[in-house]
């Protein structure tokens, strides 16, 4: 599906279900997904989601975090580096602390973060993890989410843990992007957030999402059968104003928005204020995703 109407119709239609996570259909890790809003339906998904939202720090708070963290990272910089670990690792680390993680704890929930998003979202190659590695940080971010809200609450703990599993991939797909139109002299007016719009708008970090048709769907004139996969290409519904089409729309829109966004005009705005500057010119490849697009290595200079 593609273009805002339809776009917007398959988002909010109750004929189409959320695809499941991949991975392993059995374990700790699959069950934690099935536990998460995003993965869910129905009224399981707006008690998830609404669970999900009371959960979420306030943005004000996750800005300054962000800050932090992003000063901690670039203080060890001396030469030009790959700022995509960063921008992997930040997005985690922030809502995590948001959340009422310890430093260090928080730290390591979003390494086990990046082990669960690489085994559960949908890339075009295979990904060789060693076995069993999704199951034990599924159960080890229980374990560190359980101590932190004093609870072994299964729907609880998917919650917290759904907060940094959405967030880590995409945006680090806003940053990478972001940093890459950064400024290419000192005189360029672009702010950090300008240019975080400009690539929501026009360079969409996820680019489309997949539902499955639970019955006979008719969509934009289009008759879908049941049981048939459907691609929403969410980059084609950008409409320049309101919410950005890459958050989605309907039930199952992004209620992160805003902290995504927060974090990654953050990043910019500090590694701006540091004096870092993408390398110029410098060849961009992008992981082999099909829904996403994350730079895989974004090199940066001090000028």
């Amino acid at each position: 599906m593609s273009g805002p109407r339809a776009v917007a119709a398959a988002l909010a239609s109750p004929a189409l279900s959320v695809a499941p996570a991949g991975g392993q259909p059995e374990g700790a890790a699959a069950g934690l997904v099935a536990r998460m809003a995003r993965f869910s339906d129905g009224e399981d998904h707006r008690r998830r989601r609404a669970v999900v939202s009371r959960l979420l720090p306030s943005v004000p708070r996750i800005t300054t975090i962000t800050a932090d963290r992003v000063n901690d990272y670039l203080v060890r910089r001396l030469s030009a580096f790959d700022v995509m670990p960063m921008a992997r690792q930040v997005p985690a680390e922030v809502l995590a602390r948001g959340l009422g993680l310890p430093p260090a704890d928080a730290d390591r929930a979003a390494v086990l973060t990046s082990v669960l998003c690489d085994a559960l979202t949908p890339a075009l190659q295979p990904r060789e993890l060693p076995a069993g590695a999704a199951d034990a940080a599924a159960d080890e971010l229980a374990a560190l989410f359980a101590r932190c809200l004093d609870s072994a609450d299964p729907e609880l703990l998917a919650a917290a843990i759904s907060i940094l599993f959405q967030a880590r991939d995409a945006t680090a797909a806003l940053i990478g992007t972001a940093v890459l139109g950064g400024p290419g002299d000192p005189g360029d007016p672009r702010s950090p957030g300008r240019r975080v719009e400009q690539v929501l708008r026009h360079d969409a970090p996820v680019q489309c999402t997949r539902r499955t048709a639970a019955a006979d769907a008719g969509l934009a004139d289009v008759t879908v059968p049941a049981g048939s996969a459907v691609w929403i290409f969410l980059a084609t519904a950008e409409r320049g104003s309101g919410a950005p089409a890459t958050f989605g729309s309907g039930p199952h829109g992004c209620p992160g928005a805003a902290h995504a966004t927060a974090i990654a005009r953050q990043v910019i705005a500090v590694i701006d204020a540091e004096g870092w500057r993408p390398v110029r010119p410098q060849r961009v490849d992008y992981e082999p995703r099909p829904n996403i697009r994350v730079p895989v290595r974004v090199l940066l200079t001090r000028s």
